[in-house]
């Protein structure tokens, strides 16, 4: 067997170019050699076959028997007094056996539209649905290859899979008609008799990329991906190379199989075609802000051989699934690509969206190679389900601009995270998340999406997708865990999403959206002013409630060193806070058993006794079963170092730590920390710090000796 064949002119980055891939391995395989093999490498199609690149040529030059592709639905398809007749003209006067099949599915679209008495193009409501089901029933097995593909029989109505248009048209663009023409020019009928050296130039060009003539002619959206007409100067004559469409269409039925299967899945009528998906506004750079986008098209690329059957397979199952349900858009192919719920051999795909940017007419236009591979990050999108699918539906409706934009900003941080799950993008996607649920908020009951509560995603997989060695992200971390692990006395106290977002509980203990977010955390100040603000509502809240223990009871444990950044303001705020919003959403129930990296920055000396004096980790009853005096912040403190009274409130954590018994050896010059504001303060002390961190203070800035309880506690 020769060496494989390399392609050039079958690149998996277009449209065109995969098709024209497809449609070599289609006709070589039926019609050449029956154990053709082909794979995508290198950026082109690798055919592996008994044809070395002479007899390739010669086979399609000499041998080849054309599709037999007819459009008589659609005006300008050859069949009605003012279209173009010439391709079918010459096709029917041609007597050649190669295109007996062709001139049989001419021969039967004009005996339907004889038989339904039409001499122009059929009416869209009664006539042409009539007309589809006689020229199913009546074309043969090869013609109703095109039919299939080009157009789907749902009920009493029709679909039309995009990436053959609006059956088999675009626009004016009928894309039989020109296929025809195609394939008159390939074949040497007509006119083009005497083209022969033309002719070998053009099919050289279209497999090798060599240079060779270009015909006046329009390949539509099989092609177009930038200017309208797809011409040098953007406004003259289109052209192309006939052999590249003629190889195109043949390559386009392949994609006609196992439409009936999908439409049981409950997608939409219109996206029935293999790897059709709902267009995602997300994952590429050309994205244009309100564009109409009609599909996408997940192109599948594999890297091993495989037979024309196997292909056929791929594309009858078209196997991509999100979890046990079926991809539907963009983003769900992306998450299949990234948990790898796609068909068996897959190791990429090109994603093109066919978008209306040329009036009536579309682009392909590439929106880049996803790559199957499995991406941790992407489990974290898990946690969303359904909760986003029907967002992004939402959108999609008559919605406010503000959520709208929220929407689709979230949508392209979920697609980041599924292409490539880098820890900086899930970081964007949670800053995604935060601002949605402040625009979700701060609307009316009437605007938000029917019965779509505040979401509460569990945490693990979220966490585990961060990179936790950035400061930022561990503050935000602990900052974004406090909350209750009990019941208050008087009922459920807020978590810190609730007072930063403006969420409630409802009767039941069921979190919702609030009428109005509390005046007391402003959601546009900056972020130590929320937190330290969050900080001072819930002693008060605490307080009114009766509890003894102002602060939350249960977090994600924080180094001193990583409260001394905040305190001394070495961290980002602006990141952290954007963190912190979005961070605060998710469910820290069994929080203590994440871990998160250790801080190595130094600890600030106050930053030790604050933490003994607001989280004083000693037990209520002491190691003699007696009472022990334990050091409790009271109301406020929190208020004073808001106020900027650093001094005061270390005066008197200082003597509360006497009176409980631990004796601090430092005075209260010795705690200024260099760069702390008494708001950075008030805000590191919301955090839960690590409990052995604050057994270490205890040992390193008091004279009272540890028990060998303590020592364990502290270990």
């Amino acid at each position: 067997m020769p060496e494989p064949l390399r392609v050039p002119g079958a690149s998996p980055r277009t449209l065109l170019g995969y098709l024209v891939g497809l449609g070599l391995l289609r006709i070589v395989a039926r019609q050449a050699d029956a154990g053709a093999r082909a794979c995508w490498r290198n950026g082109a199609l690798e055919l592996h076959s008994e044809l070395d690149a002479g007899d390739l040529e010669r086979f399609l030059l000499e041998r080849w028997v054309p599709a037999p592709v007819v459009s008589p639905w659609n005006g300008g398809s050859g069949f009605f007094p003012k279209d173009n007749v010439d391709a079918f003209a010459a096709i029917e006067t041609d007597g050649s056996q190669r295109l007996d099949s062709f001139r049989a599915a001419i021969t039967a679209a004009r005996a339907a539209l004889r038989k339904n008495g039409l001499v122009s193009r059929p009416e869209p409501k009664l006539a042409k649905p009539a007309l589809l089901r006689e020229l199913r029933a009546t074309l043969s097995d090869a013609a109703v290859e095109w039919f299939d593909a080009a157009i789907v029989l749902v009920g009493e109505g029709t679909a039309f899979p995009p990436v053959l248009g609006s059956g088999g048209n675009d626009g004016r663009y009928d894309i039989a008609n020109n296929y025809a023409q195609a394939v008159v020019y390939a074949l040497g009928l007509g006119a083009h008799q005497r083209a022969q050296r033309e002719r070998v130039e053009s099919l050289s060009a279209a497999l090798w990329r060599t240079a060779g003539p270009q015909q006046k002619m329009s390949l539509a959206h099989l092609s177009r991906d930038a200017s309208p007409v797809n011409s040098p100067a953007g406004e003259s004559d289109a052209l192309g190379n006939p052999w590249e469409l003629a190889l195109a269409i043949e390559g386009t039925l392949l994609l006609a199989a196992g439409v009936g299967r999908r439409l049981e899945d409950g997608a939409v009528a219109g996206l029935v075609a293999p790897f059709t998906l709902r267009p995602t506004g997300a994952g590429y750079g050309s994205a244009v802000a309100g564009e109409k986008g009609r599909a996408e098209l997940w192109l599948p690329v594999w890297d091993a051989p495989a037979t024309l059957a196997d292909i056929e397979t791929l594309f009858r199952e078209a196997r991509i699934q999100v979890g046990r349900r079926p991809a539907r858009t963009g983003l769900d192919a992306a998450r299949a690509a990234a948990e790898l719920g796609v068909a068996r051999g897959v190791t990429a795909f090109e994603r093109l969206s066919i978008l209306e940017r040329a009036g009536l007419s579309n682009l392909a236009v590439p929106a880049g190679r996803v790559e199957v591979r499995e991406r941790p990050a992407a489990r974290a999108l898990r946690t969303l389900d359904p909760w986003l699918g029907r967002l992004i539906s939402h959108a999609r409706g008559d919605v406010p601009h503000a959520q709208r934009e929220a929407i689709e900003a979230l949508e392209r941080a979920s697609f980041a995270v599924a292409q490539r799950g880098a820890p900086a993008d899930v970081r964007s996607l949670l800053v995604a998340l935060g601002r949605m649920e402040g625009v979700l908020s701060r609307a009316g009951d009437g605007s938000r999406p029917l019965g779509l509560g505040p979401i509460a995603p569990p945490a693990r997989a979220w966490i585990a997708a961060l990179d936790n060695r950035v400061a930022e992200v561990r503050l935000a971390i602990g900052l974004a865990s406090v909350g209750e692990a009990r019941p208050a006395v008087d009922g459920r106290l807020p978590a810190l999403r609730d007072y930063l977002h403006g969420t409630g509980f409802d009767d039941r203990g069921r979190r919702r959206y609030e009428e109005t977010t509390p005046g007391s955390v402003p959601s546009r100040a900056a972020t130590v002013e929320r937190l330290s603000a969050a900080h001072e509502r819930r002693h008060q809240d605490a307080a009114r409630a009766g509890r003894p223990e102002l602060g939350f009871d249960r977090g994600v444990g924080l180094g001193l060193g990583d409260l001394s950044t905040l305190a001394g303001g070495r961290a980002d705020e602006r990141e952290l806070g954007l963190l912190v919003d979005g961070l605060a959403l998710l469910d820290y129930r069994g929080a203590p058993a994440f871990e998160v990296a250790s801080d190595t920055a130094p600890v600030d000396p106050l930053i030790g006794i604050l933490a003994l004096a607001f989280h004083d980790p000693r037990s209520a009853a002491g190691s003699e079963g007696g009472e022990q005096p334990r050091c409790r912040p009271p109301i406020g403190w929190v208020s004073r170092l808001r106020a900027g009274r650093v001094r005061e409130v270390t005066a008197d954590a200082l003597l509360r730590l006497r009176l409980a018994e631990l004796p601090v050896i430092a005075e209260i010059d010795d705690l200024q920390i260099r760069g702390a504001s008494g708001p950075r303060l008030a805000a590191a002390m919301l955090a839960q710090p690590r409990r052995g961190d604050v057994w270490r203070a205890a040992r390193s800035a008091t004279l009272q000796p540890t028990t060998p309880e303590h020592q364990e506690n502290a270990t």
